[in-house]
């Protein structure tokens, strides 16, 4: 059977209803007051009921009914804050359209690739939802959105010091590998090489260097001397980022100036001079991570505001948690 985003149903909570039974009714019980609210047991287990399932499947069976409880006290808390988030909005005066609600499920159907009605009430049937009572949740999701948006994040703001003193905290962050652009010349020695062999190799790689350092330019040289394979290139490597080259090389090539031309260096493949052409520190610039930064800022301050705020609600509500563990 084919799987869903679990995304698509975590933020919605679950109502309260009472159910008939023949000619009487099943009283549920209240395991907490809001305000002037009630939040049922039906409602907890409702809500709950994927987080136990899971714990069923994936837990040892000694640890299941201790986890059980610390869950089903985490999933009131989250209900009791939605519930006083759902007051203080209708207090405000704070509402969705239907055809916005309409609207948001069927993005939230896109998505998450479903793409017919039926296909959808069976992915609800499956997490124990009608369509209406997920428009619901969506709706009160979207109440709250707006709640937030306008208790808190439009007292946000992130000034252009806290920036810039963010990045130079944080520099280490923001590096990137340090790289050269670099010219090289290859002579190679012989697979088996002879004292004589390794002797014409060194007489080749020191006339090259004779041959730079009286003003031939790297790419003439590089082509007449050079058995790499950018010998037609000039030498010409392109970008090279620490930790891609030979380590003997690397030493080199990232302690000379740009323009510098380097002494013969002996590695496996052969005798090998550099240029270094430019080289980068690997240190983004605050221009290029401004937005990046600010982003972060941003959502620091909200988590930070939005607790306070969540706090604020707390303090002033009367909440009495009846749950018995």
């Amino acid at each position: 059977m084919r799987r869903y985003p679990q995304v698509l149903f975590l933020c919605l909570l679950v109502w309260g209803r009472a159910a008939a039974a023949g000619q009487g009714f099943l009283i549920d019980k209240v395991v907490a007051v809001v305000n002037d609210e009630v939040i049922t047991l039906s409602e907890l287990q409702k809500e709950g009921q994927p987080l136990m399932q899971r714990i069923r499947e994936e837990l040892e069976e000694d640890v299941q009914a201790n986890q059980m409880r610390i869950t089903q006290r985490q999933i009131l808390d989250d209900m009791i804050l939605r519930r006083l988030q759902l007051q203080e909005a209708k207090k405000l005066g704070i509402a969705v359209d239907e055809t916005d609600v309409t609207a948001t499920v069927e993005m939230m159907k896109e998505s998450n690739g479903i793409s017919s009605d039926a296909e959808f009430a069976e992915v609800l049937a499956q997490q124990n939802f009608t369509l209406k009572e997920f428009k619901t949740k969506v709706s009160e999701e979207m109440v709250v959105s707006r709640l937030l948006a306008r208790k808190v994040r439009t007292s946000i703001v992130v000034a252009e010091e806290e920036i810039t003193e963010y990045y130079q905290a944080h520099l280490d962050e923001f590096d990137q590998f340090p790289s050269v652009r670099l010219r090289h010349i290859l002579i190679r020695l012989p697979e088996d090489p002879s004292p004589q062999g390794v002797m014409q190799a060194q007489s080749r790689a020191a006339e090259a260097l004779r041959r730079l350092k009286s003003a031939a330019t790297f790419q003439e040289v590089a082509a007449e001397y050079s058995d790499g394979a950018a010998a037609k290139e000039g030498g010409d490597l392109g970008v090279i980022r620490r930790g891609e080259l030979d380590p003997a090389l690397e030493q080199v090539a990232f302690s000379l100036e740009p323009g510098k031309i380097s002494d013969v260096i002996e590695t496996a493949a052969g005798l090998n001079i550099i240029r270094v052409e430019e080289r980068t520190t690997g240190d983004v610039p605050i221009a290029k991570v401004r937005d990046q930064v600010r982003q972060r800022l941003f959502a620091e301050k909200m988590q930070q505001q939005t607790n306070a705020y969540f706090a604020e609600l707390k303090e002033k509500a009367y909440i009495d948690i009846r749950l018995t563990q």
